[in-house]
């Protein structure tokens, strides 16, 4: 049956029908985001801070490796909170992340164990990710994501080696701090 031939009942209907589907994004190009200028600040000190920290104490490259996601994550998750595919609860989550990394006290202080104290904020925005990737699609995630390394491969990585780089006492508040009941 031709496109003509078709009642014109069946095609309102089928229209009806094909609303109700959910929408299918084509393939794109993905659009590089610039980051606001603060958060390219903060990058950019951060990451000057940590290489700095690393030279200076000698840190085995292994613990680098985790310290230096630090300001990756951090954009990613300050790009997150500004995407508005991101739901309003995955913004909350990714907001605490966020505020974690900026506050100048947590559970392991930056002020007082220099680029160190950021083996717990790079935990703790891991733990937000893998909630918000429950959520929000994984594309639109890896969208923001900058590091070198493969998104899901690090978090899997920081979540395996938690508990040997900041204990499991650390752990278990970091996940209380981002997971609390109500």
């Amino acid at each position: 049956m031709s496109e003509e031939d078709r009642k014109p009942e069946e095609h309102a209907a089928e229209e009806q029908a094909m609303e109700n589907l959910p929408a299918v994004r084509g393939t794109h190009e993905l659009i590089p985001v610039v980051l606001p200028e603060k958060h390219q600040r903060f990058y950019d000190k951060l990451r000057d801070k940590i290489e700095a920290f690393i030279k200076d104490k000698g840190v085995n490259d292994t613990v680098a490796s985790y310290i230096l996601l630090a300001p990756d994550l951090f954009v990613l998750l300050a790009r997150l909170l500004l995407d508005k595919r991101v739901s309003v609860q995955s913004k909350a989550i990714a907001g605490v992340a966020v505020a974690y990394f900026i506050a100048p006290i947590d559970f392991i202080p930056e002020v007082l164990v220099g680029g160190f104290g950021l083996l717990d904020d790079v935990i703790l925005a891991v733990y937000a990710l893998r909630r918000i990737l429950v959520d929000v699609d994984e594309a639109v995630v890896r969208e923001h994501w900058n590091g070198e390394e493969d998104l899901l491969a690090v978090i899997t990585k920081v979540v395996k080696s938690a508990d040997d780089l900041v204990g499991k006492k650390i752990v278990r508040k970091l996940e209380e701090t981002l997971f609390r009941k109500k």
